[in-house]
């Protein structure tokens, strides 16, 4: 982890226990700024970690893969950018609901959508972007 301009990074490789640094990262952030009321911080650090998860969970069919997240707030907003190598997620933002009542899983990028002023993902040749945005 290390603060560039404001903003912090972390580089990691896509297992569950990177979850728990992507924690810490935020904790960093909040330490750093009096500038996001607890409201917005639990909206955002539940949205990154949802979209953590999904990286985590559904980014690569086999073999190891990388993520890269910069977090940082500026003039109000609190902004968050995964950058992975994962397979290409074929998905419609715009769309995403919650799933049916017992389903398992699905719930993830509905509540991030949900939570965050905007949610967004492109995939570029041999990455996947997010791009999580939050005014404050």
């Amino acid at each position: 982890m290390h603060s560039d301009d404001g903003a912090l990074t972390l580089t990691a490789t896509a297992h569950p226990e990177a979850i728990d640094a992507v924690h810490e990262l935020l904790a960093q952030l909040w330490e750093g700024t009096l500038s996001a009321d607890d409201i917005h911080r639990m909206r955002f650090e539940t949205a990154v970690a949802e979209v953590a998860g999904n990286i985590v969970t559904h980014g690569r069919e086999s073999g190891t893969r990388t993520f890269t997240l910069t977090v940082g707030i500026t003039d109000g907003l609190l902004e968050a950018r995964f950058k992975d190598d994962g397979t290409p997620q074929h998905l419609d933002l715009t769309s995403v609901s919650l799933p049916e009542d017992l389903a398992e899983s699905g719930r993830g990028l509905a509540i991030a959508s949900a939570l965050l002023d905007e949610l967004h993902y492109r995939r570029a040749p041999g990455e996947n972007t997010w791009y999580l945005a939050l005014r404050v």
